[in-house]
């Protein structure tokens, strides 16, 4: 079971390009957050492997391209 306060968390500007989350965090948030690059880069190879395999209609596939678009601010 993870540890991390549940979500949905918020980054919020704290000047100087610096960037903070917002609200009561944990060790284990910051653990998380640290991760979130390689999580990224996981999803993107899932999506790119679902695609090459055909499940591009599959829930997961939708699933996988709805947290890569939260991720990085896109829509899709």
């Amino acid at each position: 079971m993870s540890k991390h306060t549940p979500g949905p968390w918020k980054a919020v500007y704290v000047g100087s390009s610096d960037w903070d989350l917002d609200g009561p965090t944990t060790r284990d948030d910051w653990t998380l957050a640290a991760a979130a690059p390689d999580l990224l880069k996981a999803l993107e190879t899932c999506e790119a492997f679902l695609l090459s395999a055909g499940f591009e209609s599959s829930d997961v596939y939708a699933e996988v391209c709805a947290s890569i678009a939260k991720a990085t601010g896109e829509t899709r």
